[in-house]
Parts: C-alpha cells; structure tokens; sequence
C-alpha cells in the first residue's frame, strides 16, 4: 500500500498567493467606484492614452483660462464701479463750475469742494479688487495715486513761488496774489503748472501707476485690455482741475484772475469727464468679449469633458458589483487560509 504525500504549505499556498491580487483588485475597484473613473488608465487604454493626455492638457488650459477670466470679471466690475463714481464726483463739480459766475464770495466754497473732489477722486483711482490696484496699469502692486499733501503740495506751492516771485509760506496766502493778472494766471496755468500734470513730473509728484495697462488672455485666441491706468490724460485732466480750484488761493484772487482759473477748469473737467466715458466704454467692451469667451470656452469644456469620459469613464453600478464580489473573495480566502493553518497531522486520520 503506497501513501500520499500531504503538505499544510501546498494546501495553504494558493490561497496565500491569491490574497495580494484580491487586494490589488479591491484597491483598483473601490478608486473607479469612488471617482468614476478608470483606476489605471495607462493599463486600461493602452495606445489610446495619448489620446487622453492631449484632452486633459486642453481641459486645463481651458479651465485656466475660464478662472482666469472670473478674476478680469471682478477686476473690471471694480474698475467700472470707480468710473462712475468718479464721473458722478466729475460732473457735479462742473455743475458747480457752470452754476455761477465764480466771485469772492462763492471761491471759498468752490476751494472747499475742489479740495473734497481731489481726494475722492484720488481715493476712487486707488482702488483695488482684492489682489491688485485696478488703476496702477502693469504696477498694480502699489497704490496709484500719492498723497497731495505728502508730495505734489510742495511742487505745487513751489511753482506758484517761483512763477509769481513769493516767498510766503504757503505762497497762496501771500497778499501779492490779488496783484496776480489774468494773463500772468493764463499763463501760468497754462505753462508752469501744467507741466506738473506732464511726464516726468506727474510721476515723480503724483502717481505710482505704470502707463502699460494689464492685458490679459480671455481665450485660446483672443488677448484684451483689462484695465485703465491712473496715468490716462483724461485722469490727469482732472486731476489738474480740482488742484487748481482748491489749491491756488482762488479765495486771494482778484476777479479777472479768478475767472482765468475758473475757465480753464471748466475745460479741463470737461475733456477729463470725455476721456473717461471713452475709458468705461472701452472697459465695457473688454467685458462683453470675456463674457463671450467664456461662454464659449464653457461650451468647448462640456464637449471635451464629455470626450474624456468616454475614454476614461466606468459604470460605477458595475465597478460596485465587482468590489462587493473581490470582497467576498477575499473574505473566504482569509477564511480558508485561516482553517488550513489550523491544520495538523493529528487531523489526517
């Protein structure tokens, strides 16, 4: 009589061996079942993963693009928003400029509003969106606008010492400003003081701001401009305005002197208020296009989403399915393994 040979380690061998590929497969069912997507695609697609790879590299330069268009949105929201309000500011001080003929009596008030003007005006340039200047062009790091009192007055005063032969300090109160003629104003105004208002005075004494706006991409094809720089002429126009009504000693001016600065005012916020109704138009323009390419880049992501998902999608019902079963595989196997260990030769009668 010949007896069989018997081994516990060949009977428990296979289902050992039969656990790590359960487990991979469990791993591998439960990230489909979770993402709905296949755990491998790689493995699963084979040549086709190129294919795959080029549709998720154009998802995410459209996506980034899409994000990147709802930060122009609040950008140029913000923008448009400071516009209006400055306009708003704009126009009523030319309503007060053209309500009346300026006189001694009325230039205090008048000085008291340009000076009220001037710093919500600047206030409004100095803007920002939560992560940038909105009116600082390239630089919008720092705030566009400066301080009149901390730099531009004494470029101010010192012009107006210098043009008119004051040493007064501030020269505006000296009392050989009511011998100041309209021609001496006129051309002062025009000449020495407006040179204040011109390169390389202007950013030296009043703006940070760069005269580059920010453009930006909207879409795969299409670059716009996205903002307005405080450095605009129609910003400097106005700018001039308010200084000259609020900072000049109106109230010290003899009548004919007077009317020269009030003149030029009236000119100056009105081709200030000009510009920037041209720049909100341009702004809206930038918005309509953004939206437009949005839209459109929303609808290409829909079509390429839906592409991807044809490629690398699962049928989570199934992928379920499956894992309920390697589960249950896996459990018998950690059961049988378990009874065969138990196993001695006592057992083999």
């Amino acid at each position: 009589m010949q007896s069989s040979y018997i081994s516990t380690l060949s009977w428990t061998s296979a289902s050992l061996n039969a656990i790590p590929r359960i487990q991979t497969e469990i791993t591998k069912a439960t990230t489909e079942v979770s993402t709905g997507r296949l755990a491998d695609v790689g493995l699963t697609l084979g040549v086709r993963t190129s294919h795959s790879v080029d549709l998720r590299t154009e998802k995410n330069s459209l996506q980034g693009l899409v994000d990147g268009n709802s930060l122009i949105d609040a950008m140029t929201t913000r923008t448009q928003s400071a516009l209006s309000a400055m306009t708003t500011t704009s126009n009523a001080f030319l309503e007060n400029l053209l309500s009346g003929q300026a006189t001694a009596g009325t230039a205090p008030q008048l000085e008291t509003e340009a000076r009220a003007a001037l710093s919500s005006f600047s206030s409004a340039l100095n803007s920002t969106d939560g992560t940038r200047y909105v009116f600082g062009g390239v630089n919008s790091s720092v705030e566009p606008m400066k301080d009149y009192e901390t730099t531009a007055s004494a470029a101010v005063d010192a012009a107006f010492a210098a043009k008119f032969g004051i040493t007064t300090t501030p020269p505006q109160s000296d009392p050989k400003v009511a011998e100041i003629t309209a021609t001496q104003m006129q051309d002062f105004l025009d000449n020495e003081f407006a040179d204040l208002f011109s390169d390389p005075a202007w950013g030296t004494n009043w703006s940070n701001a760069s005269d580059e706006a920010i453009t930006k991409q909207i879409s795969p094809t299409e670059r716009a401009t996205v903002s307005v720089s405080a450095n605009d002429q129609a910003m400097r126009k106005l700018t001039m305005a308010f200084t000259m009504v609020g900072y000049l000693g109106v109230q010290n001016l003899n009548s004919n002197a007077l009317q020269a600065v009030m003149d030029t005012a009236r000119t100056a916020v009105t081709e200030g208020v000009t510009g920037m109704t041209a720049a909100a138009a341009s702004i809206g323009v930038t918005q309509t296009r953004v939206k437009a390419a949005t839209t459109q880049m929303q609808g290409t992501l829909d079509v390429v989403n839906s592409r991807i998902s044809t490629l690398e999608g699962v049928d989570t019902a199934e992928a379920k399915t499956r894992l309920d079963a390697l589960t249950n595989q896996l459990s018998m196997s950690y059961s049988t393994t378990s009874t065969l260990m138990s196993l001695s030769i006592l057992n083999y009668a």
